[in-house]
């Protein structure tokens, strides 16, 4: 199964039997097979019949929509999966009146394992990891330094946005619907989406320089974003399978 990207105003994307299919003007028209789809990255411009999003949804295959800028504007939840037990096991420890001290120091312990990684690659020694604000400023200027920082905060944005559908996907896989965790002020797929977007930070600043010493335009457009990112989700997904292992034996051991 591979994630399906999607863009064009003049795109529109409907439904052919067990298939998506997708239209363009003066194109050939392409079928998408339901079953071979995790998720769906659709520009906000594409046209979609009804009956194509129902069956997303029916199907959990996520489709989140993104603005021209790749920020999220909306996303379509489908049912979750099959796995039941990490979602009971998290609606439980929703109901402990410590629970939200406790994810707290869970997402901080997690947090803490991403800065010390990329603390490490940077060279800013392991003892005491930087903090979130430190780090994000080292890397800033490293973008600064070598004249990057536009397109190393536009390609963030984009990329950010990729990692949160993601991250959603995979847990609708673990049976973990946004309604699971349903609590004030407690968003899992942002915190998942925030823990895992550190691995990109080093590589999306050495990308972006790669592409200057080629002579390639900044900032990148949204098919090279896309692109990157393919060739980091094969990473990105063990990380992120990881990062949800853990929170099972966490909620177990609660």
């Amino acid at each position: 199964m591979r994630p399906l990207y999607l863009k064009g105003a003049d795109a529109r994307v409907e439904l052919d039997g067990p298939a998506l299919k997708v239209r363009h003007p003066e194109r050939a028209d392409v079928w998408f097979p339901l079953q071979r789809v995790s998720r769906v990255v659709s520009d906000s411009r594409v046209g979609w019949a009804m009956p194509a999003l129902m069956a997303c949804a029916g199907g959990g295959i996520t489709v989140t929509f993104l603005a021209d800028d790749g920020a999220v504007l909306a996303r379509l939840v489908g049912q979750p999966g099959e796995r039941a037990e990490i979602r009971q096991r998290l609606r439980d420890a929703l109901l402990r009146p410590d629970w939200p001290a406790r994810y707290a120091d869970w997402r901080a312990g997690m947090q803490r394992m991403a800065l010390r990684s990329v603390a490490r690659r940077i060279g800013m020694g392991v003892g005491q990891p930087p903090t979130p604000r430190a780090l994000h400023q080292a890397l800033q200027a490293a973008a600064r330094d070598r004249d990057l920082l536009p397109a190393y905060t536009a390609a963030g944005r984009a990329l950010h946005a990729l990692v949160h559908s993601q991250t959603l996907q995979a847990l609708q896989d673990a049976g973990i619907a946004p309604d699971d965790h349903d609590w004030p002020g407690f968003d899992l797929t942002h915190d998942l989406t925030d823990l895992l977007f550190w691995d990109l930070h080093l590589a999306r600043l050495a990308w972006l320089g790669a592409r200057r010493r080629c002579g390639q335009p900044d900032p990148p457009d949204s098919a090279a974003v896309v692109a990157f990112f393919e060739q980091r989700r094969a990473r990105l997904d063990h990380l992120l399978t990881s990062l949800i292992g853990r929170l099972h034996r966490w909620l177990i051991e609660l």
